[in-house]
């Protein structure tokens, strides 16, 4: 090989390995760039693209190509101009007038979008006591401390409640051993409520008090769900379309307005204004179903059907209500026709977000905030939705679980219920679920 030719072979391999590591750059940061602000698409948003965006203002003679006049016009009003300047100012200085859990939309620099959270959860399924045991609620304290109730039976003993503790599940007994539990309420290690299929019980960090709500003169079964702010502001729901509340000397038997069984409750309070918003819901085994909301003072029906009204509507509440949950901002309601999301002030006038098959309404949908939401059907068929999309935990399918309750704090995610093999058989089943 001469002299020429070697050259031009080291040449050769010089631009070959070059091209090979521009590519290899493009490929690696290409998630960083094609940015709506980054003008110069360098992967960052700086005063360079600034100075672009002026030059694309002023400077006629140059024709700029269609990834920068993309890129410059960040509040996508087709025409790139000093608004656009100012509100890269401010996304550099990281003002933005977007609320919490909201930033400036990848499509439009000028509106908020909800922030998005991960899918990527890992779970552990737990299973406690042998033939008969089941659970019905769960609390969740921290990753430590996470407590469940039910009915829980060993060769040794049975129990109701049992507690991870970081490493196990320990079983003790709430009141009696053998009282099966429903409910439960956390609020503090002596502040916490649970609640049989009728009556409420309250552990004070001393003992165990049970309310025999008959023996107060209220005709009231109230043992299928709880909510309060604190053991001064409690409701309890059930049988018949019961409702109580206790304002921490007293229980009150509340006017519902219905005979149909209330399975979910849920409220939100402003700290600012000091008022609160509840809602309860149920349905029967007749086909009737309900939808309540509190609010001045007194109940009143959002939604009251049979089985012959039940025609899907996609921009108001149909079919039969399930569970409910609500954030700061919107109120989310699980139906047999899926999942609607209502403005807390107009509930019933909201769309439905998530589309399933006619087919069950789940007991409860959990969540943290708008991007963080976990909801359960057809057993042990779990979702989880971030704010944008929803995710399908395949991984837990199992014919024959089935899920009856779920609780959501930070980035855990439990749900109980039992393992089922017929009739008289099924096990205490617990999911766990971490983000990642």
């Amino acid at each position: 090989m001469n002299r020429n030719s070697y050259k031009y072979f080291i040449n050769y391999r010089l631009v070959l390995s070059l091209s090979l590591l521009l590519i290899l750059s493009l490929f690696l940061f290409a998630d960083t760039r094609d940015l709506l602000g980054d003008v110069n698409n360098d992967g960052s948003i700086d005063v360079q693209d600034i100075i672009l965006i002026v030059d694309i203002i002023l400077n006629d003679e140059v024709e700029y190509g269609e990834y920068e006049l993309w890129a410059s016009n960040v509040n996508a009003d087709e025409t790139t101009d000093v608004v656009d300047i100012i509100i890269i100012v401010m996304l550099i200085l990281e003002i933005d007038d977007c609320p919490d859990l909201y930033s400036p939309c990848s499509d439009n620099l000028s509106i908020c979008c909800i922030d998005t959270t991960s899918h990527d959860y890992s779970w552990v399924l737990d299973t406690l006591g042998t033939n008969g045991s089941y659970l019905r609620d769960v609390a969740i304290v921290d990753e430590n401390n996470i407590l469940v109730v039910g009915n829980i039976v060993t060769e040794t003993g049975e129990y109701n409640a049992a507690k991870w503790n970081g490493t196990g599940w320990e079983l003790f007994g709430i009141y009696s051993n053998t009282l099966n539990l429903y409910n439960i309420q956390y609020f503090s290690e002596d502040d916490i409520w649970v609640t049989s299929g009728c009556f409420p019980y309250y552990w004070d960090g001393n003992g165990w008090t049970r309310y025999h709500l008959e023996n107060m003169g209220l005709d009231a079964c109230v043992g299928f769900d709880i909510w309060g702010t604190s053991s001064s502001n409690m409701y309890f729901v059930g049988y018949q379309g019961a409702i109580v509340h206790y304002d921490g000397e007293n229980f009150e038997q509340m006017e519902s307005g219905t005979e149909v069984d209330l399975l979910d409750i849920w409220g939100t309070y402003n700290d600012e204004t000091d008022t609160e918003i509840i809602w309860t819901s149920g349905h029967d085994s007749y086909g009737n179903t309900v939808f309540l909301v509190y609010n001045s003072g007194m109940w009143q029906p959002v939604y009251d059907a049979n089985s012959y009204k039940y025609v899907f509507r996609p921009d108001s509440l149909s079919g039969t209500i399930g569970g409910l949950w609500s954030s700061e901002n919107a109120l989310y309601v699980y139906t047999t026709w899926g999942i609607y999301q209502c403005p807390i002030s107009t509930v019933g006038e909201g769309e439905i977000i998530w589309l399933g098959e006619n087919g069950d309404a789940t007991k409860k949908i959990r969540g943290t905030a708008d991007n963080n939401i976990f909801f359960y059907r057809s057993g042990s068929e779990m979702q989880h939705y971030n704010g944008s999309t929803w995710h399908f935990f395949d991984e837990l399918i199992n014919p024959l679980d089935v899920l009856n309750s779920i609780d959501v704090k930070n980035n855990l995610a439990v749900s109980v219920g039992y393992r089922y093999y017929n009739p008289i058989q099924h096990w205490a089943v617990i999911m766990r679920g971490v983000r990642n």
